[in-house]
């Protein structure tokens, strides 16, 4: 078993991959049921992760990553994509499963429910807005609907970096992509319109020349800030 200091020195964003190697879509299989143990806002879940493998799709996928290096020999892409649809099966989910866990204390106090109950219809699903801080409507649903856009981003970015480690730990290797036609892989893959694409991450395993250099990082002195 690999420390997780090996784990992290071995990622690399690697942009071309072995066309001859035995892939294994297992891995990727493992790795996505690991990505969603990633951290996520109040447990909410509000992704999804689209995997793109057959030849006719990843051809069709390749063209809307604008057919960068880290696509083209790619044995599959994921894309992972922000669900605020779902907000409401979600939050219902994590409520049951509070009151459930407190089912043996009477004495709950009942903010303890309210946070799924009512503080994540009013962030989700615009529900009682005019009820918390003072906001009108409008000014309100704006803000409601930037702030969760952030937070979901957050989240799925986070089961992303967990998936790329997870490929890591088994010497597999991956590549997040931002150059992408967000239009045409919603309409690839038939997303809702309130859905965003965080991110497509390639994966495979890398040739030498898929690493393009040796990695660079700023001095820790110049990103770490001590108070």
């Amino acid at each position: 078993m690999k420390r997780f200091s090996d784990v992290v020195n071995y990622r690399r964003a690697v942009r071309k991959y072995d066309p001859d190697y035995a892939f294994d879509h297992d891995v990727v299989t493992q790795a996505l049921e690991l990505a969603t143990l990633a951290p996520n806002s109040s447990n909410m879940q509000l992704w999804e992760f689209h995997r793109v493998k057959s030849p006719e799709m990843l051809e069709k996928m390749k063209a809307c990553c604008l057919g960068q290096n880290a696509a083209k020999t790619a044995n599959e892409l994921i894309v992972f994509v922000t669900a605020p649809q779902k907000w409401r099966d979600r939050a219902d989910m994590n409520a049951k499963v509070i009151r459930n866990a407190f089912a043996s204390k009477p004495n709950t106090p009942e903010h303890v429910f309210a946070y799924y109950e009512k503080d994540m219809p009013y962030l989700y699903g615009g529900v009682d807005l005019i009820e918390y801080k003072g906001l009108d409507k409008e000014q309100g649903q704006e803000l409601r609907k930037n702030d969760v856009r952030v937070i979901l981003n957050k989240s799925a970015a986070l089961a992303a970096m967990t998936f790329m480690y997870a490929l890591a730990e088994v010497d597999y290797d991956s590549c997040p992509m931002e150059g992408f036609e967000e239009g045409a892989i919603k309409s690839l893959l038939n997303l809702p319109e309130e859905a965003e694409v965080c991110m497509v991450v390639s994966v495979g395993k890398r040739l030498p020349e898929g690493v393009y250099g040796p990695r660079l990082r700023v001095d820790l002195s110049d990103v770490v800030i001590e108070h």
